[in-house]
């Protein structure tokens, strides 16, 4: 039996490989085909995209900093920040690659200050700066992908950012409860 459904694979990708040219898809009468699917995307999609990458990126590497704080609160919001967007940053890298676009590789400068400042800082300063830069993040991340799902034109990347959206949103709820959290304690 497994060897007759390997001698029918076989065949079968033989004759695909043998087909004539006329399968091959061609672009659609009076439309001319994009030279590769990075020129597909407008303008809005590039911007989203690589703000998306920058953002998420800097997620993880500011909430792998976050991990010092002695605040456990902190850390389960670093930790849960690290799982998500890790998950997040592969699927808008699958898009990309798919797609043909290359993601930033690096934090944009605002990111990098970031990262050093909260590098020297610790203990309550440290909590209290992070916390707040997750809520100033989350703020604009929430509005970029708000904006992909309603005007994008990738589908691809308009899903994604439908997809990814309640859990930005969720992020950026649980930040100013925990930000405000901080603030209160430090108050007293």
């Amino acid at each position: 039996m497994m060897l007759r459904l390997l001698a029918t694979t076989a065949v079968v990708a033989v004759g695909l490989l043998a087909a004539p040219p006329i399968f091959a898809q061609t672009a659609q009468p009076g439309r001319a085909a994009a030279t590769s699917p990075k020129d597909a995307l407008d303008q809005e999609d590039k911007t989203f995209v690589k703000e998306a990458a920058i953002g998420g990126m800097a997620e993880v590497e500011l909430s792998r900093i976050a991990q010092k704080s002695e605040n456990a609160d902190v850390k389960r919001f670093a930790d849960r920040m690290i799982q998500d967007h890790t998950k997040a940053n592969e699927q808008l890298t699958s898009i990309a690659t798919g797609l043909g676009v290359d993601l930033p590789k690096t934090l944009d400068s605002e990111h990098e200050r970031m990262r050093e400042k909260l590098q020297t800082l610790h203990g309550k300063a440290f909590d209290e700066q992070y916390m707040h830069g997750m809520v100033e993040d989350h703020n604009k991340a929430v509005k970029l992908f708000q904006q992909e799902e309603r005007s994008g034109r990738n589908t691809e990347l308009k899903q994604f950012a439908q997809k990814t959206l309640p859990t930005l949103e969720e992020h950026h709820k649980m930040a100013i409860e925990l930000s405000r959290k901080l603030s209160q304690t430090a108050a007293q």
